[in-house]
């Protein structure tokens, strides 16, 4: 799953191989159909590791920050989506992968992770707006405009890092980066 996850985000699902798979998991090409019917039934089973992972540390986040008051805690929980995004890009590329051309593939992942994602940030940006700490704008553009000031510098890692001579996963540029989003959304209040 996890070659799988890697091939997939790295390649999108028409320019992934099984055989490619393979050779990254170490294992033999025929080993494959006995985990897997399909490719397809494959890149769901990477799909849906990611979003666990990103689910189970939203969740942790959620309870750490629990009796934090709103503003802080919509700033918590941000940070700790960048900083989930800059470990695991995967999340993100295999999301701009399918997202690009209509396929079935877009249509189960937002059904199946996108939309309660996209649910639970559009009640946050709400509340935020209705609280007088976030940014006002249509649910679904600032949405967007998170998902995309968020994770462009670690899904294009590669340009970012030629263009910029340093890498997006640097610990004090994760910082800054984490300052620079959090006071975008949601500035410091007067």
């Amino acid at each position: 799953i996890a070659a799988g996850l890697e091939i997939f985000a790295a390649r999108g699902f028409e320019g992934a191989t099984t055989r490619a798979i393979a050779e990254k998991a170490q294992v033999a090409l025929a080993s494959l159909p006995y985990h897997f019917r399909t490719k397809e039934a494959l890149w769901k089973a990477a799909a849906d590791y990611i979003f666990g992972r990103f689910a189970a540390r939203m969740s942790a986040s959620r309870e750490k920050c629990a009796d934090s008051l709103p503003r802080e805690k919509t700033r918590f929980l941000l940070s700790e989506y960048l900083r989930f995004t800059a470990e695991s890009p995967e999340l993100l590329q295999i999301v701009l992968q399918e997202g690009i051309a209509p396929n079935p593939r877009t249509d189960w992942l937002v059904e199946n992770h996108i939309r309660p994602n996209f649910e639970y940030v559009k009640s946050e940006t709400t509340r935020a707006v209705e609280s007088g700490y976030g940014r006002s704008g249509r649910p679904e553009h600032l949405y967007y405009m998170m998902v995309g000031s968020v994770a462009l510098p670690y899904v294009v890692a590669t340009e970012f890092q030629r263009l910029t001579g340093t890498s997006p996963t640097d610990p004090e540029l994760i910082e800054a980066h984490i300052e620079a989003v959090l006071d975008l959304f949601y500035p410091e209040m007067d």
